[in-house]
């Protein structure tokens, strides 16, 4: 980073640029295990910092290009991003995690999870966003199934899954790490012996051993398309496009409870209730649904444009953060529905899941056809506090990592942006 002398001097030749600047501590700390950051896929993080006043991009490091999106995963100084490239060559297609250190974004490692063959079916087929840091340990879900790695690259199992991702809309696959289990959508087909109306599954697996203790296969005429599930309490909850909602005891599999229902989106767990996201079947209409945790009762259902697949939620303050019609950021009471502010973004607002501490929400946006960046709201008004922009044009499409000071997202497929507050910049650098 320049310092104010140097970049004053830089002035006195001429050098002159934007004002923007820097407020940022340089002792980057702090981890974000996973899209959704915890196991309730519910993206509160109240002692997180992000920038919350003017976020201007830090570092930018490129990966891989990828079809799908990534979403960044922060632990031990470092930025871990899951690839799978080279979807239109012929020759062997590489999945892999690419290792970037925090404070810099300069490339510290890259690890190849799974080589496969030449130009898979489509290039949906080759990784899902599935990146999760749990006990030290790396999980990522491609065409062969999921994977676990060690922080230094070394696998530690794999349990192939029966077929490649078939979906591209739904986009992620992250798997819950908690009490000694991984609970994993399959977001691919699964074996026939599962069924003949089997489409995908959850799997429960044994993390030390990477032994499969248990699936859920749902039975269905429709899509069973699983979405990343959500974990509380001994119990996950699993929403699957087409079939519902389900509770299954996270030890057994035993369901506790189904319910039926057009999900569209990963299930968010938050004081006793489920939320999902749900659209009709033209996608001209979408849902926010809460459940009750315990018997899967409705509660509430607010109605309003379609979405498209794959919206995550947000919930935490008592609120109920999402998109809606891919043009406004609406926040509902978590315990009636009634609908608190919204706030419109005419260009675009992401689907992917916002990230929430208690002082601000960054959620992904476009204010014209090329400045992508992150919005910072206010939890309580929907104020926009904040923008950070870059001019891709192609989409903040991964969900937002933060930690101390940092907002972290990928964009462009194959670019990781930092982003930092600045007071006071001038050529386009943040000053001491």
């Amino acid at each position: 980073m320049l310092s104010r002398r140097d970049v004053l001097a830089a002035v006195g030749t001429g050098s002159v640029g934007l004002l923007a600047g820097c407020t940022g501590d340089d002792s980057i700390r702090g981890d974000w295990p996973r899209a959704g950051y915890d196991v309730r896929n519910s993206g509160d993080a109240p002692r997180h910092r992000g920038p919350k006043s003017n976020p201007v991009v830090k570092w930018s490091a490129r990966i891989p290009e990828t079809y799908n999106v990534s979403s960044p995963v922060l632990a031990d100084d470092s930025v871990y991003v899951g690839y799978g490239n080279d979807e239109h060559s012929d020759g062997p297609t590489n999945v892999g995690i690419r290792v970037l250190d925090i404070d810099t974004g300069e490339r510290k490692d890259d690890f190849t999870v799974a080589t496969g063959r030449g130009t898979l079916d489509t290039v949906n087929d080759v990784y899902r966003d599935s990146v999760v840091h749990a006990n030290g340990n790396l999980y990522l879900q491609c065409f062969d199934g999921l994977h676990s790695l060690t922080t230094d690259g070394e696998e530690r199992w794999h349990v192939p899954m029966h077929g490649g991702p078939t979906n591209g809309g739904l986009r992620s696959a992250h798997p819950v790490v908690t009490d000694g289990f991984v609970y994993a959508p399959t977001a691919s087909v699964t074996a026939d012996s599962d069924g003949p109306k089997a489409t995908e599954a959850l799997y429960a697996i044994d993390d030390p051993s990477g032994q499969v203790v248990w699936k859920h296969v749902p039975q269905t005429d429709g899509r069973g398309w699983t979405f990343p599930p959500a974990y509380a309490g001994g119990v996950v909850y699993l929403a699957a496009l087409e079939y519902g909602v389900v509770a299954l005891n996270g030890k057994s599999g035993h369901v506790l409870w189904k319910k039926e229902l057009a999900a569209y989106g990963p299930p968010v767990f938050a004081d006793g209730r489920v939320y999902v996201s749900a659209e009709s079947d033209d996608g001209e209409e979408a849902f926010v649904v809460a459940l009750d945790a315990e018997t899967g009762d409705e509660q509430w259902r607010v109605s309003g444009r379609g979405t498209r697949l794959g919206r995550r939620l947000g919930v935490a303050g008592g609120r109920v953060y999402f998109s809606e019609n891919l043009r406004n950021f609406v926040a509902l009471d978590a315990t009636t529905g009634d609908e608190l502010w919204r706030h419109n973004y005419p260009s675009g607002v992401e689907r992917s899941t916002p990230a929430i501490t208690d002082e601000a929400i960054y959620a992904g946006a476009v204010t014209n056809r090329s400045n992508d960046g992150i919005a910072v709201l206010d939890p309580e008004s929907g104020e926009e506090l904040a923008f950070g922009g870059i001019e891709s044009g192609m989409g903040l499409k991964s969900s937002i990592a933060l930690s101390d000071g940092l907002a972290v997202v990928t964009a462009n497929s194959d670019t990781v942006y930092a982003f930092e507050s600045c007071g006071f910049s001038l050529a386009g650098h943040c000053l001491d």
